[in-house]
């Protein structure tokens, strides 16, 4: 979902901080001295000395605007907890496979998955708690950034019900970690038809997540090319995941929100304190 809550994100206004230099009096075209006259009584003294022209200082640079619907990019190094479900925790594959490692690795971020294999914003999964109720645990990894992304595994669920829990798991994650920077992501599915109530639980998502000040980051689902789920049809393999993080780095690039790093200054190359 990035609604990554991000994403669209401008009308133009006039440059500003140019200097438009006043007309010159009447007289020296330059310095705006006037020119004596036989009638003017100073005529015959030495004419007043004249300064040179002065240098036009150059206008000065504005910075470049921040993305209109993103607060600017998150440096290197920040701490970002990724909320989410089996497919974040990447069920399947080795730890440093699954997306949030490598979003980390490309980013530079310091990433930390929270991924729970059955678990939602409803669903408990083998955390026994959902998403609202890990507030605190979320709060443990002094987060700079919170990720977090709505989950197939709530489906059955009434829609309405799912719906409701979402707005009230985001106030407990913002009371719990009120300095972190939220961002909702969308859900991802698969090649199959998307069902329609996890659209449902994305837009909730979205429009909890900015209505507590937090940014979405959205992009066309990368999992509905076939081949890229394993045999349970639902999670991602090795390659997979790297289309989830290659999606998610470029998007975010895109909107402003990152930028790639260096592999040789990548997070997990950096050596254990």
């Amino acid at each position: 979902m990035l609604v990554v809550l991000a994403l669209g994100l401008a009308a133009c206004s006039p440059p500003s901080g140019i200097t438009i230099a006043s007309s010159a009096s009447p007289g020296d075209p330059l310095t705006g001295t006037q020119t004596p006259t036989e009638n003017d009584p100073s005529a015959e003294t030495d004419p007043p000395e004249t300064d040179s022209p002065e240098e036009s200082t150059p206008p000065e640079k504005t910075a470049n605007p921040e993305p209109l619907a993103l607060g600017g990019a998150i440096p290197a190094g920040s701490r970002v907890t990724v909320v989410g479900d089996s497919i974040v925790r990447g069920l399947g594959v080795e730890p440093e496979q699954a997306w949030p490692a490598l979003i980390g690795d490309d980013l530079g971020w310091s990433v930390t998955d929270l991924g729970c294999d059955g678990g939602g914003f409803i669903e408990p999964g083998d955390c026994g708690a959902a998403i609202g109720d890990r507030a605190e645990e979320i709060a443990e990894t002094e987060p700079d950034v919170i990720i977090l992304i709505a989950s197939s595994n709530d489906l059955g669920w009434v829609p309405e019900e799912v719906a409701s829990s979402i707005p009230i798991a985001v106030d407990a994650i913002t009371a719990a970690s009120p300095h972190a920077r939220l961002i909702a992501v969308d859900s991802v599915w698969g090649p199959d038809p998307r069902p329609t109530d996890l659209d449902e639980y994305d837009a909730a998502l979205v429009e909890s997540v900015t209505a507590a000040g937090g940014e979405v980051l959205e992009y066309p689902d990368p999992l509905r090319e076939v081949g890229l789920l394993a045999e349970d049809n639902v999670h991602p393999t090795v390659e997979g995941q790297k289309v989830l993080a290659d999606t998610f780095v470029r998007a975010a690039e895109k909107a402003g929100l990152a930028h790639a790093v260096p592999r040789d200054q990548r997070a997990t190359d950096a050596p254990d304190p």
